[in-house]
């Protein structure tokens, strides 16, 4: 099952970095990361690369100009972008657990919505 982790940010570069190495460390690496960017500036898409060159990490970068909250669009333009059978979604301000993509997977099941909980962080 071709499966793709869609992430959302907006202008928080220091919140995902610690996301997408979160990523970069999961105990499987058969999945496609695609960040989901509703209008952040330069500073995102250089971490977005310099992240991907020092982990060596296939990210796919897909982003709209700033003009206004409209996360729900550049969700939908993340979906259009791959031709994954599974998605997950989540925040680029979520640092996964080493398991998050193999347990998503292993409990996956066509025509069922998993949902999962998150620990907030000082």
């Amino acid at each position: 099952m071709r499966t793709a982790v869609i992430l959302s940010t907006y202008n928080a570069p220091d919140r995902l970095e610690p996301t997408l190495i979160g990523y970069a460390a999961q105990h499987r690496s058969d999945f496609e990361l695609i960040v989901a960017d509703d209008g952040s500036t330069k500073a995102t898409h250089d971490l977005i690369q310099q992240v991907a060159v020092r982990f060596g990490l296939q990210i796919r970068h897909v982003w709209q100009p700033d003009v206004g909250f409209r996360k729900c669009r550049i969700l939908n333009q993340a979906i259009l972008a791959t031709d994954a059978d599974y998605l997950i979604f989540s925040d680029g301000d979520c640092i996964p657990r080493q398991d998050f993509v193999d347990v998503h997977i292993q409990r996956a099941r066509r025509g069922r919505f998993l949902s999962g909980g998150y620990f907030k962080l000082s």
